[in-house]
């Protein structure tokens, strides 16, 4: 996980981001044991109070279970954490998508080329 102290986002919100980012990339999978609080803020030289926002705050979004004898997991029930993403990610191309119409550009073309992009991924 990579901290950066230098960003305007908080680093809390950096560890949530992280998270869900490794989540949505399957690094962390459903059932995957987290690190402990402590153990998590001292690899990443944060102050543990940091690390506990971060998990309540993926806990409140249902992304992490936490057991009180076993430790903390990522839950079986992530829909709604690939449902956001790909809101958002609709947003932006929505928004890309407004400029090259305004721009003159067809449907057509605009498919044509997230097509091409798309086999190559």
């Amino acid at each position: 996980m990579q901290i950066d102290g230098s960003k305007n986002v908080p680093i809390y919100l950096q560890i949530v981001n992280e998270c869900k980012e490794k989540i949505l990339l399957g690094t962390l999978k459903p059932g995957d044991k987290m690190p402990s609080i402590r153990g998590l803020a001292k690899d990443l030289e944060v102050n543990p109070n940091t690390v506990k926002k971060s998990y309540h705050f993926l806990e409140r979004e249902k992304i992490l279970i936490t057991d009180s004898t076993k430790g903390t997991f990522v839950s079986n029930n992530l829909e709604s954490l690939l449902e956001g993403k790909i809101n958002s990610s609709l947003e932006t191309i929505t928004l890309k998508t407004k400029e090259l119409k305004k721009m003159g550009v067809s449907l057509g073309t605009i498919l044509e080329r997230i097509e091409k992009k798309w086999k190559v991924l």
